[in-house]
């Protein structure tokens, strides 16, 4: 198992890209606390995993608040007993493609805060907890360079900064032995139909899947990525290359 006895933290483990990494990490064998704000989600898939024989628990809180955040690592150091692994998953696309003289400040602040705020707090409490443990790894999850070009303003703020958060806690942890890597992905299966209008057609012969970015993220997770970071990776299918 390629993250056997890791404890890894899944920050917005409720949708479709969270329960994709969620699952199989577990799968791999490590022991996954999911956090989110909504508790029926998280219950629902604790159960799921332990029906594979996987181990999980669960935490609801807001990790753009302080509690909320601490909240939820403070429940991986009291179960487990350590934190490896920090994925934060959270973001919205919302308002689509509307215009910035047409975006209202309480809608940019918003996409700020969902998409970039949200990393704050997590990142904060998490990294003490890896220094102590000699290590770890933190997977930032932004948009695809061509996702970002074709939404709003204020969300594609956001996701570039994440980038540029992932690039500088990579640069700052690594005395610590603390890899820092950033998934940017297109279009995933998990989106409505009403939310692919005006999309590309899909990319090598299919569109994106939540299990195409999970599997990316087990691999600089595990021990065989052990010497990279600073990764900022587009999982595009080659719509990159257009």
């Amino acid at each position: 198992m390629r993250l056997k006895d890791k404890v890894a933290l899944i920050v917005g483990a409720g949708g479709p890209m969270g329960t994709a990494v969620s699952t199989l990490f577990a799968q791999e064998g490590a022991k996954v606390v999911l956090a989110a704000r909504r508790k029926e989600p998280l219950k629902a898939l604790v159960e799921r995993i332990k029906r594979i024989g996987g181990e999980a628990s669960f935490v609801a809180g807001d990790a753009l608040t302080y509690e909320g955040a601490q909240s939820m690592v403070a429940h991986a150091i009291d179960w487990y007993g350590r934190l490896d692994i920090l994925y934060h998953n959270i973001g919205d696309y919302a308002f689509g493609e509307k215009p910035l003289a047409e975006t209202e400040e309480s809608e940019w602040r918003y996409l700020i805060n969902v998409n970039l705020n949200s990393a704050f707090q997590p990142c904060r409490f998490a990294i003490p907890m890896m220094k102590q443990n000699g290590g770890g790894v933190i997977i930032l999850v932004s948009a695809a360079t061509k996702v970002r070009q074709r939404a709003n303003a204020g969300y594609a703020a956001a996701k570039a900064g994440l980038i540029g958060l992932t690039l500088n806690l990579a640069k700052n942890l690594k005395p610590f032995n603390i890899r820092v890597h950033c998934l940017c992905p297109s279009s995933i299966g998990e989106l409505k139909s009403s939310e692919r209008i005006g999309l590309p057609t899909p990319n090598l012969n299919r569109a994106g899947e939540p299990e195409d970015v999970a599997y990316l993220a087990l691999f600089l997770c595990s021990d065989e990525a052990s010497w990279l970071t600073g990764l900022v990776i587009d999982i595009d299918g080659g719509e990159s290359l257009s």
